[in-house]
């Protein structure tokens, strides 16, 4: 097989897995989602105090600001809010959140103290380390502050600016910004179980 091709391949199955996993859940989606809001927000609740905080997106269609809440995961975030964290196709092809993909790779600025403390974990998780070292992430003039949305809660108001690319793997020119496509409904975010239900706007 082509070694370009293997990279796309792999991806593509792992995409077209986690696609399979979604529809398998439809039937069962609000037991889960049940799950996820009763004994994990107890937990969340206990630590965090569901402060409003401001994502600003940046993309080349300008700069977009984000309301969320403290503690919520950076791609259920934007989803929730009508924003996507993937470029073009990759709204539809992509892990779900497991980590594995690579497409919802942003740079996230923290506003306030050189990035400490703005997202958790701090510095990239091993998901993180693995896939964004791996083609097409991982080039030489790739940013130190490059991050997978799905594996971040955000704590303070951040800058994130998404780059062109199926992945979001260029490092010079800003992507356009894509609305959410919600093909699963909740089930988007469904393996999400760090985040704090929504309040209603």
């Amino acid at each position: 097989m082509n070694r370009k091709l293997t990279p796309l391949v792999c991806i593509l199955r792992l995409c077209w897995s986690s696609a399979s996993f979604m529809l398998s859940q439809r039937g069962t989606s609000r037991s889960i989602i049940q799950y996820n809001s009763s004994s994990k927000t107890r937990h969340f609740s206990a630590h965090h105090d569901h402060k409003i905080i401001t994502v600003s997106l940046e993309t080349s269609s300008g700069t977009k600001e984000l309301q969320i809440q403290k503690g919520e995961i950076l791609r259920t975030a934007m989803l929730r809010r009508g924003s996507s964290p993937h470029n073009g196709r990759a709204r539809l092809i992509n892990c779900r959140g497991l980590g594995t993909c690579g497409t919802c790779a942003v740079e996230i600025e923290s506003t306030v103290n050189n990035n400490s403390g703005a997202v958790e974990p701090n510095k990239r998780n091993k998901k993180e380390k693995i896939r964004l070292n791996f083609p097409p992430h991982g080039s030489s003039d790739q940013s130190a502050n490059l991050r997978l949305a799905c594996q971040v809660q955000v704590m303070e108001d951040v800058i994130i600016r998404k780059r062109k690319g199926f992945w979001g793997e260029g490092t010079s020119e800003l992507a356009e910004e894509y609305n959410a496509e919600m093909w699963f409904g909740e089930l988007e975010y469904v393996l999400d179980d760090k985040s704090p239900p929504r309040k209603e706007d």
